[in-house]
Protein backbone atom coordinates (compact mmCIF):
# COMPACT_ATOMS: atom_id res chain seq x y z
CA UNK A 1 0.00 0.00 0.00
CA UNK A 2 1.62 3.31 -0.70
CA UNK A 3 1.17 5.58 2.85
CA UNK A 4 0.13 8.80 1.02
CA UNK A 5 0.49 11.06 4.06
CA UNK A 6 2.35 10.19 7.49
CA UNK A 7 2.11 12.19 11.03
CA UNK A 8 6.06 11.65 11.94
CA UNK A 9 6.27 12.92 15.73
CA UNK A 10 9.57 13.89 18.15
CA UNK A 11 9.02 11.87 21.15
CA UNK A 12 10.57 13.86 24.47
CA UNK A 13 9.26 17.13 24.29
CA UNK A 14 6.61 16.01 22.11
CA UNK A 15 5.22 13.16 23.41
CA UNK A 16 6.22 12.57 26.90
CA UNK A 17 7.79 15.44 29.59
CA UNK A 18 11.83 13.65 29.75
CA UNK A 19 13.14 16.59 31.66
CA UNK A 20 13.39 14.70 35.07
CA UNK A 21 14.68 11.68 33.03
CA UNK A 22 17.34 13.80 31.22
CA UNK A 23 18.30 14.79 34.44
CA UNK A 24 18.74 11.77 36.11
CA UNK A 25 21.28 10.69 33.05
CA UNK A 26 23.04 13.68 32.23
CA UNK A 27 23.16 14.11 36.36
CA UNK A 28 25.13 10.44 36.51
CA UNK A 29 26.88 11.14 33.53
CA UNK A 30 28.42 14.67 34.61
CA UNK A 31 29.20 12.77 37.92
CA UNK A 32 31.41 10.61 36.10
CA UNK A 33 33.42 12.41 33.51
CA UNK A 34 32.79 16.47 33.41
CA UNK A 35 33.12 16.77 37.84
CA UNK A 36 33.11 13.99 40.13
CA UNK A 37 33.26 16.67 43.03
CA UNK A 38 30.33 18.48 41.98
CA UNK A 39 28.12 20.19 44.10
CA UNK A 40 24.80 19.78 42.53
CA UNK A 41 22.51 17.81 44.64
CA UNK A 42 25.93 17.61 47.53
CA UNK A 43 27.20 14.81 45.13
CA UNK A 44 24.90 12.24 46.21
CA UNK A 45 24.88 9.27 44.51
CA UNK A 46 21.85 9.13 41.66
CA UNK A 47 19.82 5.89 42.08
CA UNK A 48 16.93 5.48 39.46
CA UNK A 49 14.48 3.95 42.47
CA UNK A 50 15.38 6.71 44.57
CA UNK A 51 15.88 9.59 42.35
CA UNK A 52 12.21 11.45 42.83
CA UNK A 53 13.01 11.81 46.39
CA UNK A 54 16.64 12.53 45.80
CA UNK A 55 15.73 15.76 43.79
CA UNK A 56 12.58 16.95 46.02
CA UNK A 57 14.95 18.06 48.15
CA UNK A 58 16.39 20.57 45.51
CA UNK A 59 13.62 21.93 43.56
CA UNK A 60 15.61 25.33 42.72
CA UNK A 61 18.62 23.28 40.63
CA UNK A 62 16.02 20.81 39.16
CA UNK A 63 13.50 24.28 37.71
CA UNK A 64 16.94 25.74 36.81
CA UNK A 65 17.76 22.46 34.86
CA UNK A 66 14.08 22.73 33.57
CA UNK A 67 14.60 26.37 32.56
CA UNK A 68 17.53 26.08 30.08
CA UNK A 69 16.12 22.58 28.48
CA UNK A 70 15.12 24.77 25.53
CA UNK A 71 18.91 25.23 24.06
CA UNK A 72 19.33 21.58 23.66
CA UNK A 73 20.59 20.55 20.89
CA UNK A 74 21.85 17.09 21.65
CA UNK A 75 22.72 14.77 24.45
CA UNK A 76 26.00 16.47 25.39
CA UNK A 77 24.11 19.78 25.64
CA UNK A 78 22.83 18.96 29.14
CA UNK A 79 26.21 18.50 30.52
CA UNK A 80 26.19 22.48 29.70
CA UNK A 81 22.99 23.20 31.75
CA UNK A 82 24.77 21.68 34.51
CA UNK A 83 27.83 23.66 34.53
CA UNK A 84 25.88 26.69 33.98
CA UNK A 85 23.71 24.89 37.77
CA UNK A 86 27.09 24.12 39.32
CA UNK A 87 28.84 27.63 38.53
CA UNK A 88 25.53 30.11 39.03
CA UNK A 89 26.04 31.71 35.90
CA UNK A 90 22.78 33.19 34.11
CA UNK A 91 22.33 32.60 30.36
CA UNK A 92 19.69 34.53 28.05
CA UNK A 93 20.65 33.76 24.89
CA UNK A 94 21.72 30.69 22.84
CA UNK A 95 24.64 32.04 21.58
CA UNK A 96 26.02 32.49 25.74
CA UNK A 97 24.92 29.18 26.24
CA UNK A 98 27.09 27.62 23.79
CA UNK A 99 30.11 29.91 24.33
CA UNK A 100 29.49 28.42 27.97
CA UNK A 101 29.50 25.03 26.59
CA UNK A 102 32.87 25.36 25.20
CA UNK A 103 34.39 25.94 28.67
CA UNK A 104 34.06 21.95 28.99
CA UNK A 105 36.63 20.11 27.47
CA UNK A 106 35.83 18.03 24.51
CA UNK A 107 37.43 15.08 25.32
CA UNK A 108 35.39 15.08 29.15
CA UNK A 109 32.47 16.09 26.64
CA UNK A 110 32.87 13.11 24.15
CA UNK A 111 32.92 10.95 27.00
CA UNK A 112 29.90 12.52 28.84
CA UNK A 113 27.76 11.69 25.46
CA UNK A 114 28.68 7.97 25.14
CA UNK A 115 27.77 7.34 28.84
CA UNK A 116 24.31 9.53 28.50
CA UNK A 117 23.08 6.54 26.48
CA UNK A 118 24.70 4.07 28.34
CA UNK A 119 23.16 5.22 31.46
CA UNK A 120 19.59 5.65 29.84
CA UNK A 121 19.63 1.86 28.80
CA UNK A 122 21.06 1.11 31.88
CA UNK A 123 18.16 2.73 34.16
CA UNK A 124 15.36 1.43 31.99
CA UNK A 125 16.20 -2.17 32.69
CA UNK A 126 17.27 -1.87 35.82
CA UNK A 127 14.33 -0.31 36.62
CA UNK A 128 11.62 0.01 34.38
CA UNK A 129 8.77 1.48 36.13
CA UNK A 130 11.00 3.83 38.01
CA UNK A 131 12.29 5.22 34.87
CA UNK A 132 8.99 5.30 33.08
CA UNK A 133 7.81 7.48 35.70
CA UNK A 134 10.35 9.95 34.78
CA UNK A 135 8.71 9.93 31.39
CA UNK A 136 5.19 10.71 31.80
CA UNK A 137 3.31 11.66 28.62
CA UNK A 138 2.07 15.31 28.28
CA UNK A 139 -1.29 16.10 29.13
CA UNK A 140 -2.67 16.00 25.37
CA UNK A 141 -1.79 12.39 25.23
CA UNK A 142 -5.12 11.30 24.60
CA UNK A 143 -5.64 13.40 22.01
CA UNK A 144 -1.90 12.10 20.16
CA UNK A 145 -3.43 8.83 21.05
CA UNK A 146 -6.59 9.57 18.90
CA UNK A 147 -4.46 10.99 15.95
CA UNK A 148 -2.16 8.34 16.56
CA UNK A 149 -5.26 5.84 16.01
CA UNK A 150 -6.89 7.10 12.90
CA UNK A 151 -2.96 7.96 10.92
CA UNK A 152 -0.04 6.69 9.84
CA UNK A 153 2.08 7.87 12.85
CA UNK A 154 6.62 7.77 13.05
CA UNK A 155 8.26 8.53 15.90
CA UNK A 156 11.13 11.23 14.77
CA UNK A 157 13.57 10.79 17.66
CA UNK A 158 17.08 11.54 18.62
CA UNK A 159 16.56 9.01 21.45
CA UNK A 160 17.11 5.01 21.30
CA UNK A 161 14.00 3.15 20.29
CA UNK A 162 15.11 0.01 22.67
CA UNK A 163 14.41 2.56 25.32
CA UNK A 164 11.23 3.83 24.53
CA UNK A 165 9.68 1.38 23.06
CA UNK A 166 7.62 -0.34 26.03
CA UNK A 167 6.94 3.12 26.98
CA UNK A 168 4.84 3.08 24.00
CA UNK A 169 3.04 -0.28 25.78
CA UNK A 170 -0.62 -0.08 27.04
CA UNK A 171 0.44 0.45 30.74
CA UNK A 172 2.22 3.52 30.04
CA UNK A 173 1.31 5.81 27.25
CA UNK A 174 -1.02 3.11 24.86
CA UNK A 175 0.33 4.20 22.15
CA UNK A 176 -0.43 2.54 18.68
CA UNK A 177 3.13 2.49 16.83
CA UNK A 178 4.86 -0.47 16.49
CA UNK A 179 8.77 -0.32 16.96
CA UNK A 180 9.66 -0.71 13.19
CA UNK A 181 8.24 3.07 13.01
CA UNK A 182 10.10 3.85 15.63
CA UNK A 183 13.05 6.52 13.74
CA UNK A 184 15.74 7.02 16.32
CA UNK A 185 19.52 7.57 16.27
CA UNK A 186 20.47 4.47 14.96
CA UNK A 187 19.40 6.33 11.70
CA UNK A 188 20.71 9.31 12.17
CA UNK A 189 20.70 12.20 15.42
CA UNK A 190 19.90 14.59 12.53
CA UNK A 191 16.34 15.32 11.38
CA UNK A 192 16.80 16.41 8.33
CA UNK A 193 18.59 12.72 7.22
CA UNK A 194 15.50 11.14 9.20
CA UNK A 195 12.97 12.68 6.76
CA UNK A 196 14.90 11.40 4.18
CA UNK A 197 14.79 7.74 5.41
CA UNK A 198 11.35 8.34 5.96
CA UNK A 199 10.49 8.96 2.63
CA UNK A 200 12.26 6.24 1.35
CA UNK A 201 11.22 3.51 3.56
CA UNK A 202 7.55 4.26 3.12
CA UNK A 203 7.57 5.79 -0.08
CA UNK A 204 5.59 8.91 0.57
CA UNK A 205 6.46 12.46 -1.06
CA UNK A 206 8.35 15.10 1.59
CA UNK A 207 4.97 17.59 1.49
CA UNK A 208 3.16 14.77 2.85
CA UNK A 209 4.64 14.62 5.73
CA UNK A 210 3.54 16.39 8.65
CA UNK A 211 6.49 17.36 11.35
CA UNK A 212 5.88 17.87 14.99
CA UNK A 213 8.40 18.92 17.06
CA UNK A 214 9.65 21.28 20.02
CA UNK A 215 12.50 21.52 19.15
CA UNK A 216 12.59 24.99 16.52
CA UNK A 217 16.18 24.57 14.97
CA UNK A 218 14.60 20.83 14.21
CA UNK A 219 11.97 22.57 12.48
CA UNK A 220 14.21 24.71 10.22
CA UNK A 221 17.01 22.43 9.31
CA UNK A 222 13.84 20.23 7.32
CA UNK A 223 12.18 22.95 6.10
CA UNK A 224 14.33 23.13 2.93
CA UNK A 225 12.43 19.64 2.38
CA UNK A 226 9.11 21.08 1.37
CA UNK A 227 7.92 18.76 5.01
CA UNK A 228 4.85 19.97 6.91
CA UNK A 229 5.66 22.03 10.13
CA UNK A 230 4.38 22.06 13.37
CA UNK A 231 5.93 23.26 16.83
CA UNK A 232 4.69 21.39 19.80
CA UNK A 233 4.19 24.69 22.04
CA UNK A 234 3.93 22.25 24.82
CA UNK A 235 6.90 21.02 24.99
CA UNK A 236 10.19 22.57 25.66
CA UNK A 237 10.08 25.68 23.61
CA UNK A 238 10.40 29.27 24.83
CA UNK A 239 7.92 31.99 24.53
CA UNK A 240 10.00 33.79 21.57
CA UNK A 241 10.15 30.56 19.54
CA UNK A 242 6.10 29.86 19.82
CA UNK A 243 5.87 33.59 18.69
CA UNK A 244 8.49 33.35 15.79
CA UNK A 245 5.95 30.19 14.57
CA UNK A 246 3.40 32.27 15.01
CA UNK A 247 4.32 34.84 12.43
CA UNK A 248 6.20 32.06 10.24
CA UNK A 249 4.09 31.19 7.19
CA UNK A 250 5.38 27.72 6.97
CA UNK A 251 5.01 26.41 10.63
CA UNK A 252 2.23 25.80 12.61
CA UNK A 253 1.88 26.47 16.18
CA UNK A 254 0.14 23.66 17.78
CA UNK A 255 -1.12 23.88 21.69
CA UNK A 256 -2.30 21.00 23.99
CA UNK A 257 -5.84 22.00 23.20
CA UNK A 258 -5.78 22.27 19.27
CA UNK A 259 -3.32 19.48 18.39
CA UNK A 260 -5.98 16.93 17.56
CA UNK A 261 -8.49 19.64 15.59
CA UNK A 262 -5.36 21.06 13.54
CA UNK A 263 -3.41 17.66 12.57
CA UNK A 264 -6.65 15.66 11.84
CA UNK A 265 -8.29 18.83 9.51
CA UNK A 266 -4.74 18.55 7.68
CA UNK A 267 -4.43 14.99 7.42
CA UNK A 268 -7.83 14.15 6.51
CA UNK A 269 -7.45 16.30 3.19
CA UNK A 270 -7.10 14.08 -0.05
CA UNK A 271 -3.84 14.13 -2.04
CA UNK A 272 -3.99 14.24 -5.75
Amino acid sequence: MNIQKILALDFDGCIVDSVLEALFVSYSSYRKYINRKTKIFDNKEPKIGDFLNLISNYPSQVEKFRYYRPYIKDASDYAAILYIIENKLKISSEEEFFKVKELIPRENLEKYYRYFYEVREMASRENFDAWARLTPGFSCIDKIRKLVDKYKTIIATTNNKYSIKDLLSGPYLNLNIKEEDIVDLHISTDKLVQMEYITRKYKVKFENIHFVDDNLSHLLKVKPLGVKLYLAGWGYCTEEQKIFAEKAKDITLLTGENVYQVLDSRLSRFVS
